[in-house]
């Protein structure tokens, strides 16, 4: 994440570690395997009234493969049956913007360097 990250703001490695040290929980983490292999992770925020995702991510290597968009789809299909409304951020400039827009997300706001998106209901 750090080219997309470096080019919308200056890249502090020391303030990048602390966020997410303050933001890593390990029960919110999944690892995503493919044929035994970990390709990637993603970490979701469940709570009683709203679901977050809040990092996913697959290795550049394992990217356009279609392993996200299972990965996302699936999450999706579980999501709509709890009827809570699901969130995430992305980076203007990310690319993944395109996979959570087919995937039925769309922008409902910005905050900072990044857009705000739900799942359409």
């Amino acid at each position: 994440m750090r080219s997309y990250t470096e080019e919308l703001m200056v890249w502090d490695e020391a303030q990048q570690r602390d966020s997410f040290a303050a933001l890593w929980k390990l029960t919110e983490v999944s690892v995503v395997t493919v044929n035994g292999e970990d390709v990637g992770w993603l970490q979701v925020n469940e709570r009683p009234t709203e679901v977050r995702l809040l990092q996913f991510f697959i290795a550049p290597v394992h990217q356009r493969r279609g392993i996200g968009t299972e990965i996302l789809g699936n999450l999706v299909a579980a999501w709509k049956t709890t009827a809570r409304p699901v969130r995430l951020t992305v980076l203007k400039n990310n690319p993944a913007r395109q996979l959570y827009e087919r995937a039925g997300f769309s922008v409902v706001g910005e905050i900072g360097v990044k857009f705000e998106m739900k799942l359409k209901a």
